[in-house]
């Protein structure tokens, strides 16, 4: 199945470059594009066709049974008002799992006993009643205990954790505090909000459950740069084309991504969040980031044979593990078991996965890992998880007999027998129905969801974060918490890397410490030799770029975007600024106010002038930069580096570094050096185009050059050339 196409049409001009393709620490060796624009074509259907439930026949021989085991699981969550402290469960990730479990079963129980039936009714009443809890702050706090609530953090700008903040812990709820996992925690909330909506549409008239719902897609995946409340798609990353947790926690080895499948269960909730709202654009939306994260995991994170973007030796693992921006380690936050990596890419079950977990990927899975592991010797509850999530796609009547054997106590929390039943019997692992979106006008879908300030009854303003408050940043407003630069704005992550991919970039005694390339450091597994278990890349520094007149000045970072931000050192008026994007092909300190700029290596390096403004700089290990000196206007200018690595004077411009891998890079890094980068808009609309509308400085007649991962080029073009390059 083709889920999308992604096209860079020819009028756009955006070529291969040539140049040799450059190992990102992850996601395996980028490829130069040159252009000042791309635009791609995104085709939601499959991501739309989802509907709340797989379909089964009306004549299907099983649906007798499912019906019954439908009330069963019902009666369950009745006896001892067990539905309550399934969706009242202390936190936002435990509460979430409960929540969308019981709206499963109310949707069960519409299909099988009708909409006006007492059983879905009483089912529907529960969401109902639980869901007040969260969004009136009026609601009976005796009938609501053990309901989350959350603060607004002003500096931050999003929605918190109470209990982690007051106990200034990151570890509570998952680190829900610490603004980690949102997009897992919050999405439970959206899909089940979207069900009930779909259950009792007059829902949709309570304006202080739509404002909660709206909130909390607004702190996930707001999608408006005008929003003044929460900063624009706190998780999603339009460049990696998934999302990263992590918060702002800073780590050594950058934001990390877990569980794929709980980050497409938001996307998926937006999608029917805005169907139920009849908010167009918020479902458009939705299914079109579904559609590239769904590719993303299906290229990256889910490894069938032939992957190029891992070692050959990791890719017999299958799943990734912990996907982080510097190291994959395959294991997980909370276990190493075979069924805990590769079950958290199976939860929570929902439509969703249909667009991930194939038939093909499963059987390799299968082949290579999960036939080996004994599903009676782990717990029923994992166990429930690997027969749902891939036993049911290769295998569906086995998953069905086996499941039949764990009662409902035992299941994985946020599963009910009735759904378990109910999936293997849909045949999950059968192609999705043809469907095709809805063309439409070209209109923006980045248009604010609400401008509304976050309720101060439900979400109290907060200031001072108990743990990490953001320091040494210029910007007002929200910020950033999930960005590969958000070490940085903490005082404690200042001293970390971050990944610019495919460049490291560090700070040591106010020099900006440049690293890229290298080998990777690949740990086998112990029990299995022909496995990798983590790989890295090992990182030395390359250069330092700085200035002279700055050797006290504390890094500091604003005018953050979706892609990127400027880093900068000040003393005065004296500025040296770094606009630091994903994907950049070089980095670039912009002069200003009296400065002379530095390129240095404390080993020492090796000169040579090529022309004017043009230089080959080499490190005591043979790394080769090319290294540009342009005035504010583009031009090459007339200046000489010393034996140290210092310009014979100040200047009001550009200093540009790119590492040279083969004698045939420098003809295409000389020719693009004049052009740039020092901004990045987005734009997504209705029709199906994404794009990237790159801003530049200097020479406006050269176009910029940059870097595209691996899993971009078999879609970003209909050309043979790029969709057939090698990158390996």
């Amino acid at each position: 199945m083709r889920h999308f196409v992604l096209l860079l049409p020819s009028c756009l001009a955006v070529e291969m470059a040539g140049l040799t393709p450059m190992q990102a620490p992850t996601k395996g060796k980028m490829q130069a594009l040159e252009g000042d624009r791309w635009e791609l074509l995104v085709d939601p259907s499959a991501a739309e066709s989802l509907g709340f439930l797989p379909e089964i026949p009306k004549t299907s021989p099983k649906r007798e049974e499912l019906k019954s085991e439908v009330l069963k699981s019902y009666q369950y969550m009745k006896d001892f008002d067990r539905h309550r402290s399934m969706m009242l469960a202390g936190g936002f990730y435990t509460s979430g799992k409960g929540f969308q479990k019981v709206a499963v079963v109310c949707l069960l129980l519409e299909e099988f006993y009708g909409l006006e039936s007492n059983l879905t009714e009483d089912c529907t009443a529960w969401l109902l009643n639980a869901f007040r809890c969260y969004y009136d702050p009026e609601a009976d706090s005796q009938s609501c205990q053990n309901a989350p609530a959350s603060y607004y953090d002003e500096d931050w700008g999003g929605i918190v954790e109470r209990g982690g903040w007051n106990k200034a812990d990151c570890n509570v709820d998952y680190g829900n505090a610490c603004f980690n996992d949102h997009h897992y925690h919050f999405g439970y909330f959206v899909v089940s909000a979207a069900i009930l909506a779909k259950l009792q549409p007059s829902i949709l008239e309570n304006q202080m459950f739509v404002s909660y719902v709206d909130t909390l897609v607004r702190n996930t995946a707001n999608p408006s740069s005008e929003d003044p409340y929460f900063p624009q798609f706190r998780t999603f990353d339009w460049f990696d084309l998934h999302s990263w947790s992590h918060g702002i926690v800073p780590s050594h080895d950058g934001k990390d991504q877990e569980s794929t499948s709980e980050e497409l269960n938001l996307l998926y909730g937006l999608t029917l969040w805005g169907r139920m709202t009849e908010n167009w654009a918020l479902q458009r939306l939705g299914a079109t980031m579904l559609t590239l994260a769904a590719h993303t995991v299906r290229e990256i994170f889910l490894m069938k044979d032939g992957n190029h973007f891992h070692p050959a030796g990791f890719v017999k693992n299958r799943v990734t593990g912990i996907f982080l921006q510097g190291k994959v380690d395959y294991t997980t936050w909370f276990g190493s078991k075979p069924e805990h990596i590769h079950g958290i890419q199976m939860l929570p079950l929902s439509p969703a996965l249909q667009l991930t977990r194939t038939r093909s990927f499963c059987q390799q899975e299968w082949d290579s890992i999960l036939s080996e592991v004994d599903l009676d010797s782990m717990t029923k509850a994992w166990a429930s998880v690997l027969l749902t999530g891939s036993i049911a796609i290769l295998d569906p009547d086995r998953a069905f007999e086996k499941l039949k054997e764990i009662n409902e106590a035992d299941l994985d929390g946020g599963l009910s027998r009735a759904w378990a039943l109910y999936w293997a019997s849909s045949e999950p692992g059968k192609p999705l129905p043809n469907f095709t979106a809805e063309k439409s006008a070209q209109s923006s879908l980045l248009g604010l969801v609400s401008s509304a300030a976050p309720d101060k009854r439900l979400f109290p303003r907060k200031q001072g974060h108990p743990v990490y408050p953001p320091v040494h940043e210029i910007v007002t407003g929200p910020k950033a918490t999930n960005k590969f630069w958000a070490n940085w704005l903490v005082k404690e992550g200042m001293d970390f890397p971050i990944f610019a991919m495919p460049y490291r970039l560090s700070w040591k005694q106010q020099k900006l410490q440049i690293s890229a390339g290298g080998d990777l450091n690949e740990v086998f597994e112990a029990s299995n030799p022909d496995r990798i278990k983590t790989y890295t890349m090992v990182s030395i520094e390359d250069f330092f770029l700085s200035a002279h007149e700055l050797p006290q000045a504390v890094p500091a970072v604003r005018d953050q975007g979706l892609f990127g931000a400027q880093a900068e050192l000040q003393d005065g008026e004296a500025i040296l600024t770094f606009p630091i994007f994903s994907g950049m092909a070089y980095v670039t300190g912009c002069y200003s106010g009296g400065l002379t700029p530095e390129v240095s290596h404390p080993h020492g390096l090796e000169r040579r002038k090529i022309r004017q403004g043009i230089w080959s700089f080499k490190n005591r290990r043979g790394i080769e930069y090319r290294v540009y000196v342009l005035e504010k206007d583009g031009t090459f200018a007339d200046a000489d580096f010393d034996a140290l690595g210092q310009l014979n004077r100040q200047l009001n411009g550009y200093v540009r570094l790119a590492q040279v891998l083969a004698p045939g890079d420098v003809e295409v890094l000389d020719r693009h050096a004049q052009a740039v980068l020092v901004g990045w808009k987005l734009e997504v609309n209705g029709n199906g185009t994404v794009s990237y509308n790159f801003e530049k400085a200097g020479a406006q007649n050269v176009r910029l050059l940059h870097w595209a991962y691996g899993h971009h080029l078999p879609l970003v073009s209909n050309t043979s050339e790029l969709a057939n390059h090698p990158l390996v």
